[in-house]
């Protein structure tokens, strides 16, 4: 069976790997078309997974998509996102192929996101019922929202991510109380989806108990006009870093990972390589976030930071830190296995297409 990939770039995101983690692990064949000619990840794919883009757009570059496109002959046309979801349509229209769509979001703000994003979502909510012949999200948040915002519900799958990853431990969380230097990191790209100004505030208050460091890591964070200024007014030292693909070297460098999301939130990955390399992770209940974690100590509000950071400090002073970290990686592990959702994917492609042919 050969897959078509649409997604609006390979750049460094949550999507981006899932996808080239599924293509990697498949058995089957893949071609993925981006809409930005922008690919970031292109040394993770394997060597015969080709990407095309339809940038930058000229005839002669379009033309020359097609013919790739024809050539390759899909059988199937794999959306990724809401613009990755409206080029598969348009596709699969042009070529009479079955379409799939992939949710990866979870609530938006109408303050924060793009307003054409919003029409795009509303428009995909009605040519739902008529285009896409399954629609794979990668959350029960996300199925959740999309089905009452209109989107046809009868088509909607759940496929959580599955990530593989070493876990090379060497964190011992049974004196973490009396650690003298904690490194708090928020890792994700700058955007106001992170709620970086609640980490900050979160960190300020902590600083007051603890001696703390601030770690915030991800696309566009050392550019951050507004990190910058923290990074100047505050009394805790602030490090801004850019996105790196060695999510195991960050993780080695910190003690614990806060996830201040306050919307957006599908299945964080970031959360799933945390628990599965035996990091303690703290989080707000966004997304399924809370579903992934399934520890409430571990699960903080998302707008109010006094209230969060005894939730923090009733954490940091537990007795049995290390039992309750062993319990999230085994649940990751059996939850979110790389091989497992592969398997999800290739089940549900291969059903309908058995339907069809």
């Amino acid at each position: 069976m050969k897959i078509l990939h649409c997604i609006t770039s390979l750049d460094t995101g949550g999507a981006e790997k899932t996808l080239v983690r599924l293509v990697n692990k498949s058995k089957y064949q893949h071609l993925i078309l981006t809409i930005k000619n922008s690919h970031q990840l292109k040394s993770c794919l394997k060597k015969d997974i080709k990407i095309i883009s339809i940038s930058p757009i000229s005839l002669n570059n379009l033309n020359k998509v097609f013919k790739t496109i024809k050539k390759y002959n899909p059988d199937i046309v794999q959306g990724w996102m809401y613009h990755g979801d409206l080029l598969a349509s348009f596709i699969g229209i042009i070529f009479f192929k079955p379409i799939f769509w992939n949710i990866r979001h979870g609530k938006m703000s109408f303050r924060h996101s793009s307003k054409l994003t919003f029409l795009l979502r509303y428009f995909l909510s009605i040519i739902s019922y008529f285009l896409p012949l399954k629609i794979i999200s990668c959350s029960n948040y996300g199925a959740f929202i999309h089905k009452k915002i209109g989107y046809c519900k009868d088509k909607i799958y759940v496929i959580h991510n599955g990530i593989s990853i070493k876990s090379n431990k060497s964190k011992d969380y049974r004196n973490f109380h009396s650690q003298e230097k904690i490194r708090i990191a928020s890792i994700g790209r700058d955007s106001p989806q992170k709620n970086r100004k609640y980490f900050i505030e979160l960190i300020d208050i902590l600083s007051k108990y603890k001696y703390v460091e601030a770690v915030i890591i991800g696309r566009g964070v050392p550019n951050s006009i507004e990190l910058k200024k923290y990074q100047k007014e505050k009394d805790f030292p602030i490090t801004l870093k850019d996105s790196i693909s060695n999510i195991e070297k960050i993780f080695s460098e910190i003690d614990v990972l806060f996830v201040s999301s306050i919307y957006g939130e599908g299945c964080p990955n970031i959360i799933i390589e945390a628990m599965k390399s035996e990091l303690l992770v703290i989080c707000t209940d966004v997304g399924d976030s809370n579903y992934i974690v399934n520890e409430k100590r571990l699960i903080i509000p998302s707008a109010n930071a006094y209230t969060a950071v005894q939730i923090i400090l009733k954490v940091f002073n537990s007795t049995n830190l290390n039992s309750i970290i062993k319990s999230c990686k085994d649940r990751a592990d059996n939850l979110f296995d790389e091989n497992l959702m592969v398997n999800k994917y290739e089940s549900i492609w291969n059903s309908v297409n058995q339907k069809i042919s």
